[in-house]
C-alpha cells in the first residue's frame, strides 16, 4: 500500500504542484483586486474594545494570566478575577481535566473575554 502511494505521488507530483500554484494564484488575484474581501474583525463579545485601559488593569490581567498558567487546574485565576461560579466549577473538575485550563490560558492572553474587578472586559466590566 505504501509503495503504491509513493508511486502515485512520484507519477503525479508535477500535476499536484501545478494545481496548488494555480489555486494560490487565483486566490491571491481575487483578494488583491477586491473580488473577495477579507473578513473584517468585528466585535463579537467584550473583546476588541475591552483592552486594559490603565496600568493597574493591565497588571491585573497579566497576573490572572500567570495564575492561570501556574495554578489553573485549581481555579486560582478565576477566584482572583472574582468569577466565583466559574471558579467553583473549574476547581471541582480540576480545570476541566486540563482542557478548560488550557483554554483559559489562551482566553486570558487574548484578553477581553474575562474581566478583572474594576477593569473592562468580561460580563462585569466597566
Amino acid at each position: 500500500m505504501e509503495r503504491q502511494i509513493r508511486k502515485f505521488i512520484q507519477k503525479h507530483f508535477i500535476h499536484i504542484l501545478v494545481y496548488q500554484v494555480i489555486m494560490f494564484t487565483i486566490l491571491f488575484v481575487l483578494i488583491r483586486f477586491g473580488a473577495v474581501e477579507a473578513p473584517a474583525l468585528t466585535k463579537r463579545w467584550g473583546g476588541f474594545d475591552s483592552r486594559p485601559t490603565s496600568n493597574r488593569c493591565y497588571a491585573q490581567e497579566r497576573t490572572a494570566t500567570l495564575l492561570s498558567y501556574i495554578l489553573g487546574p485549581l481555579a486560582v485565576d478565576q477566584f482572583y478575577a472574582h468569577h466565583w461560579v466559574l471558579a467553583v466549577f473549574k476547581l471541582l473538575t480540576f480545570g476541566g481535566l486540563g482542557l478548560w485550563w488550557f483554554i483559559d490560558i489562551i482566553l486570558w492572553i487574548v484578553g477581553g473575554v474575562y474581566g478583572t474587578p474594576g477593569c473592562p472586559g468580561g460580563y462585569h466590566g466597566v
